[in-house]
């Protein structure tokens, strides 16, 4: 396993997360967690633990009640949705559960999407593209539309199109949870190549199967961190 280095890319300090649904709903109760650049860690807990509500406080895709919330030594708590929105496009990398790839794009198309964002020009935009989809397989899919993917094929385009931007960190929501188990266990070992290359990754599971392959697991439940457990070879 890649050795991380001393080098915090997030840090959650004392984070606490509500919601008004008719009544204040505490999501996340005081989490305070580190995450050094080149580690891999997984999140665990039942449903309605605060794992997704942690996982969308780092990509920036939610703001803390209380506490700060740090993502490559931007401080997002205090931050505009503008500033957040620069995160989200340059230091997180999203890859989801059911893919989200624009339905009219080519794989090439979705995968260069995020750089349309960062000023790269169209050309240097899809080269890299299409560089990317042949580190993930895919050479022979460029200019496939999702629906003529299958679900690993789309999967893998989505990881592509995450780390489009060289981002600091690869936040990966349930990213086996709509394919079946053999075409999960080759996702799972293109993230174990993608850490082995230097990439941060927080991944969010039930399945603890899927958690080992991290090298901590950070156990959550009620909205609170219980333990974090070192993964052993």
């Amino acid at each position: 396993m890649a050795q991380p280095q001393s080098d915090p890319v997030v840090a959650l300090s004392n984070v606490r997360k509500t919601y008004d649904l008719g009544g204040v709903v505490e999501a996340l109760a005081d989490v305070s967690l580190t995450l050094d650049r080149g580690s891999y860690a997984a999140v665990m807990g039942p449903s309605g633990s605060g794992k997704s509500t942690l996982l969308n406080l780092v990509g920036g895709l939610d703001t803390p009640t209380e506490g700060a919330v740090t993502v490559g030594g931007r401080d997002l708590s205090t931050a505009t949705e503008s500033e957040r929105a620069t995160v989200r496009g340059s230091d997180v990398g999203f890859v989801f559960q059911t893919f989200n790839l624009m339905p009219r794009l080519t794989a090439v198309e979705n995968v260069a999407l995020p750089l349309v964002f960062d000023g790269w020009s169209r050309t240097d935009r899809r080269e890299r593209a299409r560089e990317l989809l042949a580190d993930v397989g895919l050479t022979d899919r460029t200019d496939h539309r999702p629906s003529e993917l299958s679900g690993g094929q789309r999967q893998r385009v989505a990881i592509a199109r995450a780390l489009a931007p060289t981002p600091q960190i690869i936040l990966a929501d349930e990213p086996t949870g709509n394919i079946d188990t053999e075409t999960g266990d080759r996702i799972m070992d293109l993230l174990d190549d993608l850490h082995e290359a230097g990439n941060t990754i927080l991944l969010v599971t039930h399945e603890r199967h899927i958690a080992e392959h991290a090298d901590r697991i950070v156990h959550v439940r009620d909205g609170v961190v219980e333990r974090i457990e070192t993964v052993t070879a």
